[in-house]
């Protein structure tokens, strides 16, 4: 074989490995498209059938928020229509505060004791979390204590970090149409999307859901959280 065959041959190879390169490629990414989607759909459904079963015992009454997350105090705060942020009492008693906008730095009691502390940055936002209050007297909880920092009774990372695969959640609660403050529901509407990156500009999947309430409960659009007395 003479040297000019030799480099015929080796640029035709070339040629070719770089054509299998180029299609190898465009395969893996369509792979990697597709494992991503199927990984984010099975997010989705676990995080719904989370949320069903939360929701589901809801008793007494319920209340959206338009923000209730890291920047957002909600102490005498009115309800909305639509919100990302869900308020219920469940079947114990204590009233439940759901959200995927993050949590603010929170003192945790025990009593008129502070247990522990939540610190800001703690609950990124995209992840689901809830906050747990009891009820005074007068049917409202103490959300601040009385320098203004956010105070509650437990709170709860409803799955770990890791289990978001490096996506961020987001969940729009709302009424059912045409529904008025202290009217009974027996349902919420939710939309729930996960995106893959933290400003939430990729949207990688979503899916709106009815929540079904074992209960017929109260809309309550008044003020239900304040910041305890000095």
């Amino acid at each position: 074989m003479s040297l000019v065959e030799m480099i015929v041959i080796l640029l035709v190879f070339g040629i070719m490995m770089t054509m299998m390169i180029g299609i190898l490629s465009a395969a893996t990414k369509i792979y990697i498209r597709i494992q991503r989607l199927q990984n984010a759909q099975i997010i989705l459904d676990n995080t719904l059938q989370e949320l069903r079963g939360m929701t589901r015992d809801a008793a007494g009454y319920v209340k959206i928020y338009e923000k209730c997350g890291e920047n957002d105090s909600i102490a005498d705060q009115t309800g909305t229509q639509r919100g990302q942020g869900l308020e219920f009492v469940n079947e114990d008693g204590y009233v439940m505060l759901l959200s995927t906008e993050g949590c603010p730095g929170t003192g945790i009691y025990r009593g008129s004791q502070l247990f522990s502390t939540v610190n800001p940055g703690d609950v990124p936002a995209g992840r689901l979390f809830a906050r747990y209050y009891v009820r005074e007297k007068d049917e409202k909880y103490h959300y601040e204590d009385p320098s203004g920092q956010p105070i509650a009774r437990a709170v709860n990372s409803v799955f770990p970090d890791r289990y978001y695969m490096g996506n961020y959640l987001e969940i729009t609660y709302s009424y059912p149409p045409g529904t008025s403050s202290d009217e009974k529901v027996d349902y919420l509407e939710a939309e729930v999307r996960l995106y893959g990156d933290e400003e939430k500009n990729e949207l990688v999947v979503k899916e709106s859901v009815v929540l079904d309430l074992r209960y017929n409960v109260n809309r309550r659009d008044g003020a239900t959280a304040d910041r305890a007395a000095l």
